[in-house]
């Protein structure tokens, strides 16, 4: 068992990153939430989660907390901590806000974003392609990791602070992860194509280019959510 303010060793890919139990109690929940694998409504009990990840119920109070925040859960009397259901305009507003920050801080790394992190962005186009028509879980699960890690890179090319910050209290929509594994090979394709358009316009260093590029991106993702019936 270990307490908030212990520090273990999690590995993402080949890079080794050193986290205190919180924060990765919390990265565990949230990835488990948006994955759908914690439903809308599930009930998350901090004894029963710190026995399963073998942590103390400190930490698992502080990942609650950060998923309160985030707005992933809230606290129901006499239940505790319980996932959130997200509404149709619920989605469709978190996709308004990424769309807004994000082209923002692809505007802002046109001019500023390094070398290495245009050649890292080719890569992981290149490693995407590989997933995109893949229909297991895993495939799908990796092809998550490596869209993440894209706008990642773009957003912290921003040097913004203040965009860093927003972004990540925004967050991605839980029920995407559930489309992607139901039928989203098309837009999956589509979507790394878009990828592209982005990271040339990156190379050009044109500001303009690159917020229209990242926002129509987002923006086909939200569509591409709200055209699913109600019961996908």
């Amino acid at each position: 068992m270990c307490d908030s303010g212990t520090r273990i060793e999690v590995w993402r890919g080949e890079a080794e990153m050193t986290v205190t139990g919180g924060q990765a109690a919390y990265a565990n929940l949230r990835a488990r939430i948006l994955s759908g694998e914690l439903p809308a409504n599930a009930t998350l009990r901090e004894t029963a989660l710190a026995q399963e990840l073998g942590l103390s119920r400190t930490p698992i109070r502080e990942a609650l907390r950060r998923l309160d925040e985030a707005g992933l859960v809230e606290f129901i009397p006499n239940r505790g901590a319980t996932v959130i259901p997200w509404t149709a305009e619920q989605v469709r507003e978190t996709y308004f806000l990424r769309a807004a920050l994000e082209s923002r801080a692809a505007g802002l790394a046109a001019a500023r974003i390094e070398p290495g992190d245009l050649d890292r962005l080719g890569a992981l186009i290149g490693l995407m392609e590989e997933f995109v028509r893949r229909t297991d879980d895993p495939g799908i699960d990796r092809l998550g990791e490596l869209n993440a890690e894209f706008h990642r890179i773009i957003v912290a090319a921003s040097r913004s602070k203040q965009l860093v910050g927003l972004t990540a209290s925004v967050g991605r929509v839980p029920m995407m992860s559930h489309f992607f594994r139901r039928d989203g090979a098309a837009f999956r394709a589509g979507s790394n194509h878009q990828h592209r358009d982005i990271l040339t316009a990156l190379r050009s260093g044109d500001v303009v280019w690159a917020e229209v590029a990242m926002r129509s991106h987002i923006l086909a993702a939200r569509n591409a959510v709200s055209a699913l019936p109600a019961d996908a």
